[in-house]
């Protein structure tokens, strides 16, 4: 519990006391219009309650005054933050730190709170599919429910019964797309309804859905505590704040079934995602997404990933952790530092991962151009920074701003040299298709077949002790990025006969190729971490080794 009032806390303290305060100026100016000032009020007062930050209070009290006077007659996104403030109000009220006229105000306005107007999607018929803004709206309800002593049941059924649908078959969320991002933020949602008590129509399905996506969850994490790439608001921190979350939470679940070791499995999952947050935020100055361009820069961000909502969203999406884990589950080691499997996402979500030794691999087979590449877009090894290789791959044309722009899509991918022109496993019309994979004590394996532009090329992929080894059947070589800038500091790279280096961070990577391999500089590269050197290796084989 405590390391997660830190993280609330730390997220929280990356906005100074003079940004907070232009932000309440902001919003008395201009008017309550999207969801980060709820989420920053909300979390102000939960570490009011827990004894933290109390040099707030003052500023705190006028930023409640706001929300609870504007927000049930105003469009900003009240979907996600009614839940928010009205848990934190319930906090402050159990633990006596409110003064009771100011609750009794605030319940007074949340109660004639009115769902279908207040809202801003609200499926138009039972059964309408609405994203995951049903979700949150149902999860809202449930909570306003609780505090304001109503019955809001029938809003709440009317926003789930289109929802059961968006479960593919391991019970992975089906936002539009298939971002990674948000079939966590589903399943999460529908975690806590349960948890804070739902047992209505649909709690069967979701106990299902819960039950169905649980090992496949463990083992897409990678050994740095990581949620996977791909899709929109990724690489943001409060990507692993709902890890934590969701791991937490299917603990608790997981214990109360009589599921011990399986409770104590995502107790370590949680573990060690949280542990990836706290070593981001001990970073100065704390920012919230993985780079280190200026926190108002937007670079690696779409639109409307900015620092003022998305900072505090690590607190808001921690806050289900505090809620609802136990802290009577011992941990087991993660399933994702343990290692030894390869696995599949279904076809949704098209993805193949590879652990062992440390070492992670993320493969997307079909990935959405506009935010990703084919082929291999992940390579990190446990205790090594995750970008130091690759953590996401490239887009051509991406919905979030980069540094630079990319001439192709991109990613550790081979190639075909076909008349001067190169046709790369990484463009968006490549056909990818897994055609083998396995794992055992000595190493994890897999086998992918890339088709473009009439060409076939099938990739060997290898993980042991040794670290990674690529084999191409068909190819002329490999594209290898070359990590060089992360916003604020440069790394090493160095290109000598049969390898290139980089140094960043007092850690390394080395790609080792065929000696004689002919090395074409293919220039720069932009990603969400930052600037890359790629480099066209005339090899049929490659092999990664991260220290």
């Amino acid at each position: 519990m405590q390391s997660y009032i830190d993280i609330m806390e730390r997220a929280v303290s990356a906005y100074s006391d003079e940004r907070i305060r232009e932000y309440v100026d902001e919003v008395e100016r201009d008017g309550l219009r999207e969801h980060g000032f709820a989420r920053l009020c909300a979390n102000i007062g939960i570490l009011i309650a827990y004894g933290r930050r109390l040099d707030l209070k003052d500023i705190f009290y006028d930023m409640l005054d706001i929300c609870c006077e504007r927000m049930p007659v105003s469009d900003a996104a009240n979907d996600f933050t009614v839940r928010e403030i009205c848990s934190m109000l319930m906090l402050l009220e159990e633990r006596g730190m409110i003064d009771p006229s100011v609750a009794e105000k605030c319940r007074a306005s949340f109660a004639a709170f009115d769902p279908w107007r207040g809202y801003t999607i609200v499926a138009s018929y039972a059964g309408e599919t609405v994203g995951n803004w049903a979700l949150f709206n149902a999860l809202s309800e449930i909570v306003r429910g609780i505090y304001c002593g109503i019955d809001t049941s029938e809003f709440v059924e009317h926003e789930l019964s289109g929802q059961m649908v968006c479960l593919d078959e391991n019970g992975m969320y089906k936002d539009p797309g298939c971002p990674m991002v948000y079939d966590l933020v589903g399943r999460v949602l529908l975690a806590a309804m349960l948890h804070f008590g739902y047992r209505g129509r649909y709690a069967k399905d979701i106990e299902g859905m819960l039950d169905s996506s649980a090992e496949l969850t463990l083992l897409m994490q990678s050994p740095t505590g990581e949620l996977p790439f791909g899709g929109r608001s990724v690489q943001f921190l409060h990507n692993e704040a709902l890890l934590v979350a969701y791991f937490e939470m299917e603990a608790a679940r997981n214990h109360r079934l009589g599921r011990g070791e399986t409770a104590a499995r995502f107790k370590g999952a949680a573990k060690l995602a949280s542990e990836h947050i706290l070593s981001r935020l001990a970073e100065k100055p704390v920012r919230h997404i993985k780079n280190r361009y200026g926190r108002d820069s937007g670079i690696g961000c779409e639109d409307y990933g900015y620092f003022n909502k998305y900072m505090v969203t690590i607190g808001s999406n921690i806050y289900f952790a505090m809620l609802f884990g136990r802290e009577d589950i011992s941990p087991m080691p993660a399933p994702a530092t343990v290692g030894g499997y390869t696995v599949a996402t279904g076809d949704d979500f098209h993805k193949l991962f590879l652990n062992h030794s440390g070492y992670f691999l993320e493969i997307d087979t079909r990935a959405d151009p506009h935010y990703d590449a084919n082929g291999l877009g992940r390579v990190v090894r446990a205790g090594c920074p995750t970008q130091i290789c690759l953590s996401v791959p490239f887009a051509m044309e991406p919905h979030y701003k980069l540094e630079g722009e990319n001439k192709t899509q991109m990613s550790i991918c081979p190639f075909v040299l076909r008349g001067g022109r190169l046709i790369l496993g990484a463009s968006e019309g490549a056909q990818l298709s897994i055609t083998d994979r396995c794992a055992d004590t000595s190493g994890a394996s897999a086998s992918v077949k890339y088709d473009t532009d009439g060409e076939s090329v099938t990739v060997k992929y290898d993980v042991s002790t040794r670290g990674v080894c690529m084999t191409a059947d068909g190819a002329d070589g490999f594209m290898l990025p070359a990590f060089a800038f992360d916003g604020e500091r440069e790394s090493e790279i160095n290109l000598t006969r049969g390898a290139i280096s980089i140094k960043y961070d007092d850690h390394s990577c080395r790609y080792s190729f065929d000696s004689e391999a002919l090395v074409r500089d293919m220039g720069d590269y932009f990603n969400r971490n930052g600037r890359y050197r790629v480099y066209a290796v005339h090899s049929p084989s490659v092999h990664i080794e991260i220290e």
